[in-house]
């Protein structure tokens, strides 16, 4: 039996770190799902707990928390899916009553372009310059839909990749909210005696942190997706609930954010001719998402620890550039341990 203290320790380090480096290479492609995962775990363990005592089985606890984490976000595809399908019903169930007099009005122009072009035979410039937009014509038709079934195509491709990623994120969530303790423990196995104080200075900010990342994501969304319902009342825009909750769960979308919807509705408002709408959507649009994420966010994130808003601030926003929608979670996660560790450690050398 290979006896591992008669190993120089110059051996061991690198092939824990060898081997460390090849496990990230493995999982690079889903570690922020894992990392979400973990996260989440840490939310549905209390759940679990106090399930626990009424089902007596700890795996069958981790999975009704599970679907209790879950509910709210069922209960918001469930709206938002009604309410999609009300407005499509609205917006399409009118288009029987207005296809006669459209087809009549079709009709009535392509004879109009034709008696046009029959009066125009004799013209060599005009049948040029009618064969050329007929062209051009075609040519944006070719591209609109060649750009559709490659957009069709991408989304069929990404499914199995979607489906893989929510899996991962299932089976990362429950073994983490079941083996936590088992991560914990093995942790302050190999950390050094001298050193414990430090780790446990980390893991204390670190819960606090958990607990601001989730105020500091969804609290935000919510406050916003209600201002947003309040201004497209008063605005006069239908669908207002729709509206509401697209612009709240657009708050978690990298960069464009809630813009993503002020800006289509202002756009459209002001093409259509409502120009006052469309800039009063975009300006109080403005202050809403402003206020929302450059003072709400980083006022309730800092009442659970006392990590500087601006390090949550950056969390938030790169973290979600870099890794997409976990970086929500993942990005203030990283920088407020980092300054945790920092704030320990100079606490330490005070110490000393």
């Amino acid at each position: 039996m290979l006896n591992i203290k008669k190993l120089s320790i110059s051996t061991i380090f690198p092939i824990i770190i060898l081997l460390t480096l090849l496990s990230f290479g493995i999982l690079i492609p889903i570690i922020s799902v894992v990392v979400l995962g973990a996260i989440l775990a840490y939310y549905v363990r209390p759940i679990a707990r106090r399930i626990k005592p009424f089902v007596r089985y700890e795996t069958l606890a981790i999975l009704i928390g599970m679907l209790i984490l879950a509910a709210p976000i069922v209960a918001l595809l469930y709206i938002t899916a009604g309410q999609i399908l009300t407005a499509a019903i609205q917006v399409f169930g009118s288009i029987p009553h207005s296809s006669a007099s459209a087809t009549s009005s079709a009709t009535a122009t392509a004879m109009n372009i034709k008696s046009s072009l029959a009066t125009s035979q004799n013209s060599d410039s005009l049948n040029n310059l009618a064969n050329l937009f007929l062209s051009n014509i075609t040519a944006i038709a070719e591209k609109l839909i060649s750009y559709l079934v490659n957009q069709i195509i991408n989304l069929l491709e990404f499914l199995p990749t979607l489906a893989m990623q929510i899996l991962i994120l299932l089976f990362s969530t429950f073994y983490f909210a079941r083996d936590g303790d088992k991560v914990v423990r093995y942790i302050k196995d190999i950390v050094p005696p001298e050193d414990k104080d430090f780790y446990r200075r980390i893991i204390h900010g670190t819960d606090d942190i958990m607990k601001s990342i989730v105020v500091g994501n969804v609290v935000p969304a919510v406050i916003l997706g209600i201002l947003s319902m309040i201004l497209y009342y008063f605005l006069g825009y239908p669908y207002i609930v729709l509206l509401g909750i697209l612009s709240g769960l657009s708050e978690f979308i990298p960069i464009v954010g809630p813009w993503i919807v002020y800006g289509v509705l202002g756009l459209f408002s002001i093409l259509t001719g409502d120009i006052t709408t469309g800039v009063l959507v975009i300006f109080f649009g403005w202050i809403i998402e402003t206020t929302t994420d450059m003072y709400i966010r980083p006022k309730l994130s800092v009442n659970y620890s006392e990590v500087h808003p601006l390090v949550f601030l950056l969390g938030f926003i790169f973290g979600a550039v870099t890794l997409g929608i976990p970086g929500l979670f993942i990005g203030p996660l990283i920088l407020g341990v980092t300054y945790s560790a920092y704030r320990a450690y100079r606490e330490e050398v005070k110490d000393v």
